[in-house]
């Protein structure tokens, strides 16, 4: 229904969202951010976000999800990278010295879990469950 919904801590709703003009990278700032270092947190944290989501009934499905998900980890990784500091003495490049810095390498991973579009006379949608399925369509859509 066009808002966003904190699944970790599903009090905080309606959060916007930013887009950098320049990069055009999107960010969430009101959600919550946690720090992983092992599997078992990560699998905890997706099943708390999994039970916050809202599924509902209907003629098609028992199960439906009512809502898109987005799941974005951010990965850092620092690595030691050789620093080689080099001169050109009489046309000839010389090795001065050779130092190693901590290099750090990032990278995203956003994963998208869209709900279902349907049939909404098939479904047997009605009243909120109905405008749900009409913006979920849209949305699909566009």
């Amino acid at each position: 229904m066009e808002t966003i919904q904190d699944l970790l801590d599903p009090s905080n709703d309606n959060i916007p969202f930013v887009e950098d003009p320049r990069t055009g990278d999107v960010s969430v700032p009101g959600a919550t951010l946690v720090e992983i270092r092992d599997q078992q947190t990560k699998l905890e944290l997706l099943k708390v976000g999994e039970t916050h989501r809202i599924a509902a009934n209907t003629k098609l499905n028992t199960e439906s999800s009512r809502s898109h998900a987005i799941l974005m980890v951010h990965v850092k990784r620092s690595v030691m990278g050789r620093e080689d500091n080099h001169s050109i003495d009489n046309g000839e490049l010389s090795c001065l010295s050779k130092s190693f810095k901590p290099l750090l390498q990032k990278s995203k991973l956003v994963v998208v879990d869209l709900a279902g579009s349907e049939r909404i006379h098939k479904s047997g949608s009605e009243g909120h469950m109905l405008e749900e399925a009409k913006s979920i369509n849209l949305s699909i859509s566009l």
